[in-house]
């Protein structure tokens, strides 16, 4: 039986589109996109002219509204995958209509699927770029039909073709737009006559992107030829990449290498007779079957290389123990951390929260290295950039303190204003805080987003009936614990100091309280707070605050007054007395016994105190 080339391409085509969108649910994840950019798309006129003001916005704001839907993983996948399919489609459809049926149409469409789906493997990469560049796909494919139908008109036409895709999508959809259309005038063109148009489409390309930053658009002449926009502030950062700049190059590459194909004389193969037969001499590599299964193979190792090259798990970890500590899964953001072998400060800092969060933050403190002390407890003391201020807001809601968490939202909200996750906590903080016509204000504004209707009807009726706010169980704790003075901005020490003042009920206040003590080696404040530990019915110390007490007794020689037989357990007592016998086995000397008692004492306070404090170490933030 015979197969087809097209079917069987068609075949291997749908099978790639699954296997696209299987890997990008499964190991990109799109959510997690979603999540660290804060997507925020709003349906009112004013969100718009936003977008309508400056090139490229029009397909910025369609890309803002499909990436919304990343949220959903499964049809956010789909959205991705079928972007990238559509664009090899018509990609497909272009040299088709140029050269006819070939055999290398996998290839063709599988380099764009790969292309338009690894390059989310980087989560700051803004979707625009793939939404710009679909644009492009269309425009060539438009001016493809245009050109064969209708010579003559098609390059009257180029000139507002290309001055709306400008604005559409800005300067680099512009130039793969011209780029494409002048090889596609080459091959369609038979008198040779490209020589003088080829120079004049280029030509006309730089003058619409020099009209449009010179006369139309408050826009830097850099920004108009970049993929991707630098917009101030600058939050996330994205640096393009190889893999970028290849799938903006695919499309003209592609059409490049037909028009040098079709200039090339075709050869006819050669035959031998064989009684009477003439039999062509085609070799078993130029069958059908063998041909895409060649292409097949060659394009799922390339693949594979694409990903192991795109595909950074360090930092996908990294983002989704922050997806998890927003949606309070304590044990995930823990149960990931321990797939990240070095230490990062972020992590350090979820740690700490979903210990505290478990009630289980004195007892298992130092089985995450502390190597930033107290900084590892707040954020704010090491903050380097813009993607620090949410999760600092989060710990200070926690903790019961409003302004501060205000204070780092509102920070938050100058780099991402339409985030969900922002507006969300400014509402709750103002509820707390009993500003109900401000948190209307807010209500308001995320009911744009069409994502979260149903959060917003909620807690609309809180503001209508101010009852219901009391009635809460978290609005009702954090108005308990919120401190009513009228404080500045002393840090966190001063911070947990106030929010005990005001209610010794807090127990993360107290718990974080003491251990930003221990970890900055502050003794005598330390012995001050730990004294009231029987208010809160503890039957002994957990086991980071007993070992700090019996090295402070060791080193001082003294036992503070609310000290009783039972305060430190028998069994830190043992283990203090073998780490000191480790150490006298190794004649004091410390940094020989580092590595004996890193295996037996690694979690302790007694290592970290030794070893690991910033005090020691000197640790460079």
């Amino acid at each position: 039986m015979k197969l087809k080339i097209l079917n069987l391409s068609n075949l291997f085509i749908l099978l790639t589109i699954l296997v696209g969108w299987y890997v990008t649910a499964s190991l990109i994840e799109p959510f997690l996109h979603y999540d660290f950019q804060q997507t925020g798309f709003l349906t009112g006129i004013n969100f718009f002219h936003t977008y309508s003001a400056y090139p490229g916005g029009i397909a910025d704001y369609l890309a803002e509204f499909v990436a919304q839907f990343f949220s959903f993983n499964t049809f956010g996948s789909f959205i991705i995958a079928a972007v990238a399919a559509l664009q090899g489609f018509i990609a497909l459809s272009i040299v088709h209509r140029l050269k006819g049926k070939i055999k290398l149409q996998y290839t063709i469409f599988a380099l764009i699927l790969l292309f338009g789906t690894m390059v989310l493997c980087d989560y700051r990469y803004p979707y625009y770029a793939s939404i710009r560049l679909l644009f492009s796909f269309i425009f060539t494919w438009v001016f493809c039909f245009m050109i064969q139908k209708h010579p003559k008109l098609s390059m009257i036409l180029w000139p507002v073709f290309a001055s709306l895709l400008f604005y559409l999508a800005s300067g680099p959809a512009l130039f793969v737009f011209s780029v494409s259309t002048a090889f596609i005038y080459i091959i369609t063109n038979k008198q040779r006559i490209w020589l003088s148009v080829i120079p004049v489409i280029l030509l006309l390309a730089g003058l619409i992107h020099y009209a449009g930053y010179k006369f139309m658009f408050q826009m830097s002449l850099l920004n108009l030829y970049r993929i991707t926009i630098v917009k101030p502030p600058e939050l996330l950062g994205y640096t393009p990449s190889w893999q970028l700049y290849t799938y903006y190059s695919l499309l003209p590459a592609l059409l490049a290498i037909l028009a040098i194909i079709m200039l090339i004389p075709k050869k006819v193969p050669a035959t031998k007779i064989i009684k009477g037969k003439s039999i062509s001499k085609v070799s078993i590599f130029r069958r059908t079957p063998v041909i895409v299964l060649l292409q097949v193979v060659g394009c799922a190792l390339l693949g594979y290389f694409l990903f192991i090259q795109s595909y950074d798990p360090f930092k996908k970890n990294l983002i989704t123990i922050e997806y998890y500590a927003e949606n309070e899964q304590w044990h995930e953001v823990l149960k990931t951390a321990e797939n990240i072998e070095i230490y990062d400060l972020s992590v350090n800092y979820q740690v700490n929260r979903a210990y505290s969060h478990l009630g289980q933050l004195p007892d298992q403190l130092f089985t995450y290295p502390q190597l930033l002390g107290s900084k590892g407890l707040f954020l704010e003391q090491t903050m380097m950039n813009g993607t620090s201020t949410m999760p600092a807001s989060d710990l200070y809601f926690d903790l019961g303190f409003m302004s501060e968490s205000q204070h780092w939202a509102f920070e938050a909200q100058t780099l991402l204003p339409n985030s969900p996750r922002i507006l969300k906590r400014l509402v709750m903080i103002n509820l707390v805080n009993r500003k109900y016509v401000l948190a209307d204000k807010f209500l308001n504004v995320l009911d744009q987003n069409m994502l979260y209707h149903n959060w917003v009807s909620k807690y609309e009726k809180y503001v209508s009936d101010t009852t219901l706010a009391a009635n809460d169980k978290v609005i009702a704790e954090k108005r308990r614990f919120n401190p009513h003075k009228s404080t500045m901005d002393f840090g966190p020490y001063h911070a947990l100091r106030l929010l005990l003042e005001t209610s010794k009920d807090n127990r993360m206040a107290y718990d974080y309280l003491i251990t930003y003590c221990i970890l900055d080696t502050h003794y005598n404040e330390f012995i001050q707070f730990l004294q009231n530990y029987s208010y809160y019915k503890l039957k002994k110390l957990p086991n980071s605050w007993e070992e700090a007490l019996s090295f402070y007794i060791l080193k001082t020689k003294t036992i503070p007054p609310f000290v009783e037989a039972q305060t430190i357990s028998k069994d830190c007592m043992l283990r203090l007395k073998q780490f000191n016998i480790t150490v006298k086995q190794f004649n004091n000397d410390l940094p020989v016994a580092k590595n004996t008692l890193q295996r037996d004492f690694g979690n302790t306070y007694w290592y970290y105190v030794l070893y690991l404090s910033p005090k020691v170490t000197d640790v460079k933030q």
